[in-house]
């Protein structure tokens, strides 16, 4: 596996760069979102990378952030949804919002996406909710990982899935109700989410 490539920037385009690498010119696909993320052309640059290979095609795809490529790992992992397909769908919507959309069950944000429909969305959301791990849930939501309150967040989700909720629908109530700047308790969090739940 390639898991990264440096190089000199020879040709910068929307979906696509060339890098200069010990003179040999490697050309990858990119979204929208890394095009944004690159220096000027002339410049160094690194790109984290996925390369897909088939009997007819060798091609590399460039991300400029981890959470980019681990969202592009998880709808390649569908069943339908090609590489480039997938770099379409993070062209369209940046992998942070995708996130929100999935965690909200938001099909119809979804098929905002270039070439996506309502089946596809649903399959989107459907597969993919559960697998988005603490950290990326924290990472939308914008409270550190590693932090008490994302602590007492974790212990909170498996007390109220104990209860019956979809993990899923917790962690999207949470996202918007819990204030990454205020530490609160297992259990005031577990209160604030029965109340959010009660006024839905």
């Amino acid at each position: 596996m390639i898991y990264f490539i440096n190089g000199e920037i020879e040709i910068k385009k929307p979906h696509s760069i060339v890098l200069n690498v010990n003179d040999f010119g490697l050309e990858l696909t990119i979204t929208l979102h890394t095009f944004d993320k690159l220096p000027p052309k002339g410049e160094m640059c690194r790109l984290l990378t996925y390369l897909h290979v088939r009997e007819d095609i060798l091609q590399l795809y460039g991300f400029s952030e981890e959470k980019e490529r681990n969202m592009f790992y998880k709808l390649i992992s569908l069943s339908g949804i090609g590489p480039k397909q997938a770099m379409n769908i993070l062209s369209g919507i940046q992998y942070d919002q995708l996130m929100h959309f999935i965690l909200d069950g938001d099909v119809s944000a979804v098929k905002r996406a270039p070439g996506v429909g309502d089946k596809i969305a649903r399959r989107i959301i459907l597969e993919l909710k559960d697998k988005m791990s603490d950290e990326e849930v924290s990472s939308i939501s914008g409270i550190p990982s590693n932090s008490p309150l994302s602590n007492n967040i974790r212990d909170a989700v498996l007390a109220l899935e104990s209860l019956g909720y979809k993990k899923m629908h917790i962690q999207s109530l949470l996202a918007k109700h819990i204030q990454p700047d205020k530490l609160l308790s297992t259990e005031e969090i577990i209160k604030r989410f029965l109340l959010q739940q009660n006024k839905s």
